[in-house]
């Protein structure tokens, strides 16, 4: 193994940007559907809730993948993971097209799934390999900037493709994409000549162990909270905002300020850290603003002030994601960092699917502000559990 130096070539950039492409069109296979939900509906004669597993199910695949990838990406590194999670989302993106009915296109929806953990469990792998550590939290943060790139894309484009060159055609393109993007990332996605910790043989105790070490369970749970809450939030996003005052389509743009301030702090608050050398406080910050701007959410009935409120939250709370994974990372073994990032995917997916049904079910009996109250609460609990975090 050669030792890391800060003269590091520059290509640790082009190996950075060929995964982000790869994040990017795993998010955009993933949300494919939630856009054109009635074209679908329509297509294929089902209800609204079976199109609604069309992306129900990446997260409950997701759960079941999420430590055997783990395992296998510190095992065998991240380009064979990578390499295996695009090829997944490539193959059965692709044949999504050549569905004939319902029960096939989610049968492939599900099955390209499964490549996703791969990817997402991959980064801090990445990172760890082939940049510095004054760069590891802004690397981290441009990793996991491709998954909101990818929502904003997909949300974007897929009514438009869809509208001008047909839904069949829209698919076809997207599983020509997502195919090149594979064969893109086998060319320039290599493994770190550097840091390289794979283990041929990894202990199954010394796997289990890095599940029990403090910081990685108390990361999960932020994780649980974090990433729960903006999915719940994003999938309730129109009707939340139609409460406040909003149409639909205009609750729909509004909405999208979230991601678009998160894409801008996933990129300057964890530049900032790496600056200053430290995570957990950006964490405590960024959560503590992020719950009063929940709550100030909950007062705001007109655009402009929903609009900046949503644009600094998102500044703010998706900024977390990328510091959790690289505190996570850090605080095990270098061999293990695929393990402790797929155990925070792990919980976030989890979160996920029982947040989107409490946002609901508080909803019912206090009304979507209580949804947001409720998330303003959750997020102070998470700064306790951030208290407790020993950053090394």
């Amino acid at each position: 193994m050669t030792e890391f130096s800060p003269e590091i070539s520059s290509y640790r950039w082009i190996v950075l940007l060929a995964y982000m492409l790869t994040g990017i069109v795993s998010q955009i296979i993933w949300i494919t559907f939630a856009p054109i939900l009635p074209i679908v509906k329509n297509i294929y004669g089902v209800s609204e809730g079976d199109v609604g597993l069309l992306s129900a199910v990446f997260p409950l695949t997701f759960i079941f993948i999420a430590l055997p990838s783990g395992y296998y990406i510190d095992s065998k590194g991240f380009r064979k993971a990578v390499l295996i999670g695009t090829a997944f989302l490539s193959v059965f993106g692709f044949l999504r097209a050549l569905a004939s009915s319902f029960i096939i296109l989610l049968a492939f929806q599900t099955i390209a799934g499964f490549g996703q953990p791969f990817i997402f469990n991959s980064i801090s792998k990445l990172v760890k390999g082939w940049f510095p550590p004054e760069e590891e939290g802004i690397a981290t943060g441009l990793g996991s900037l491709s998954i909101y790139l990818g929502i904003v894309i997909g949300l974007a484009l897929t009514p438009y493709l869809t509208l001008n060159m047909g839904f069949y055609n829209m698919l076809y393109l997207y599983g020509i994409v997502s195919i090149v993007i594979l064969i893109i990332f086998y060319t320039l996605g290599r493994e770190s000549p550097y840091r390289t910790e794979e283990k041929e043989h990894l202990p199954l105790k010394e796997f289990l162990s890095v599940l029990k070490k403090r910081n990685i369970i108390l990361l999960s749970l932020l994780a649980f909270i974090g990433v729960g809450i903006f999915t719940a939030y994003t999938t309730w996003v129109e009707t939340i905002l139609e409460t406040h005052g909003l149409s639909v389509e205009t609750a729909g743009e509004l909405g999208s300020l979230l991601i678009i301030g998160g894409i801008f702090g996933s990129i300057v608050v964890p530049g900032l850290s790496d600056k200053i050398g430290k995570r957990k406080i950006f964490i405590l910050i960024s959560l503590a603003i992020s719950a009063g701007l929940f709550y100030v959410h909950t007062i705001l009935y007109n655009i402009l002030s929903l609009a900046i409120d949503l644009f600094i939250l998102g500044f703010f709370f998706m900024a977390t994601l990328p510091l959790a994974l690289e505190i996570s990372a850090n605080s095990v073994e270098k061999g293990y960092a695929g393990t402790a990032n797929s155990v925070l995917w792990l919980l976030s997916q989890i979160g996920s699917l029982i947040l989107i049904v409490v946002f609901e079910t508080v909803s019912s009996s206090w009304g979507w502000n209580g949804s947001l109250f409720f998330s303003a609460l959750l997020l102070v609990t998470s700064l306790v559990f951030t208290y407790f975090i020993k950053e090394d």
